[in-house]
This record gives structure tokens, sequence and C-alpha cells, in this order.
């Protein structure tokens, strides 16, 4: 019951308005503002499920008093992961706050890197992974409004040899999907991680020029940390990684 409480019901008791905002909620263990360390409220009521975490290692600890530190490691982990899943609640809200914002000339674009392309089988060890040279994979996903409120996306992929992921290859994709898209697109948002390929004062000075050589306005570019959310783009990946495994298998 408490494992299907962390991966299910609790992100669903947090609050974020429809705007993507949030405020102050009475009970502790759904502020998010309290979480970020954001809320100057006080909170009198405690949710007895989410306390159930911790009232179970209370008493793993009277039983298995040997294990201590081990049980101390696990605690830690679900907390990270409990931690995680209020980031996804709240990112994700803001990533929907976000496409509502959408005219019929504007669009989100989310970008990743896939970090290999291997042909290699699911089993091979790390010290084979890291060992070999792959394929460098970007990809652009572009949210679009069209006719009667209906959501466009469209994938871009774009595959190099070089496995180097720089600010030159990532403008270079994007300025192939400019060229490319039809309708021309007026203002963009885009959301990625916050990798050295993006974040990073080269391409910072390649977008400035975007308005004079593609007329797009770059209204806002959000950047995520490491693992605090999974973007479509994982899934898109996903896919495209098996097509890959299957197609390699079908030449050799």
């Amino acid at each position: 019951m408490l494992r299907r409480h962390l991966k299910r019901d609790y992100e669903n008791e947090l609050l974020v308005h429809d705007d993507g905002t949030t405020s102050h909620v009475d009970c502790i263990n759904h502020c998010l503002l309290y979480a970020f360390g954001e809320c100057a409220e006080q909170h009198y009521s405690r949710c007895t499920t989410c306390d159930q975490l911790f009232e179970v290692f209370t008493t793993l600890s009277h039983v298995l008093d040997s294990h201590d530190t081990l049980l101390s490691e696990y605690q830690e982990k679900l907390t990270c992961y409990l931690a995680h899943q209020t980031r996804k609640k709240y990112l994700g809200a803001q990533f929907n706050t976000t496409l509502d914002e959408l005219d019929e000339h504007g669009a989100v674009i989310v970008v990743d890197y896939k970090m290999r392309i291997l042909p290699a089988t699911a089993r091979e060890t790390k010290s084979e992974f890291f060992g070999k040279r792959g394929w460098t994979l970007h990809t652009t996903l572009i949210f679009q409004k069209k006719d009667n409120e209906k959501m466009d996306v469209q994938a871009y992929d774009h595959w190099s040899c070089d496995t180097k992921q720089d600010a030159w290859f990532t403008a270079s994709c994007f300025e192939a999907v400019f060229n490319t898209i039809n309708p021309c697109l007026h203002w963009i948002k885009i959301i990625s991680d916050n990798g050295g390929h993006y974040h990073n004062s080269e391409l910072m000075a390649i977008i400035s020029h975007w308005y004079d050589w593609y007329g797009v306005e770059v209204r806002g570019w959000i950047f995520l940390e490491p693992g605090e959310a999974k973007t479509t783009v994982d899934s898109h990946h996903a896919t495209v990684y098996m097509s890959t495994i299957i197609l390699f298998f079908r030449i050799f």
C-alpha cells in the first residue's frame, strides 16, 4: 500500500493551479511551497499515509537494530524518490501551462540528445558500453496548435557519426528545423536539460541572431536539472533505439 501511494497517489495530492503556480497548503506533507523552501505560513496537519514511510523505517530500526546503516541508506533513497515525484508533478504542470499559451504562430520545442546509439546487446557490461563509439542522435519535438485547437507534434531526428555533442551541432539542428518547418514559426519556447551542449555562451550568442536570420523570436528557454523530469523525447528515443537494434540485426 505504501509503494502504491508513493508511485501513484502522492503526486495527486499536490496542489498545482492551472496557470502552473502553487499556493500554501495546510498539510505540511503536501505543501509544495514548503518543499521548495518558499513557504512562511504555519502548517497544522500532517498526512498519515505519507508519514507511514518514516514509521515503517522507525519500526524496522527497532526490530533490526544491527542493520541501521543499511536501513538509513534505503530510507535516503526513498526520500530522494519522493523528492523526484514532487519535482515531476510541478515540472509537468509547467509544461502543460506552456502548451496552453500556444497560438497558431508559435511553438513549444523540446530538445534532447540520445547519449549514444550502439548496435549492441542489452546484456553488455558497463565497461563494454563505455569502451565503444556510437552515433550522436539529436531530437527536436515541435508542439504547435492547428485549426480547432488541435495539437500537432512533429519530430526531427538529426544523426552524426561524430560523438561530439556541442553548441555547433545543436545550432545546426535548430537551423535545419527552421529552414524545413512549414509554415514558418514566429515565436518559440524551448525546453531542454542544462547540459553543456545547450547551457553555454556560444549557443546563447547564436540565439541572439535567430530573429535576424530566421524571423523567430525566442520567448523563453527552460533548463531542467538532470534527472528531475522525463520529457516526451525520452519515449521517442526509446522507440528509435529499438528500431535501430532491429534494423542492425536484420542487416547482419
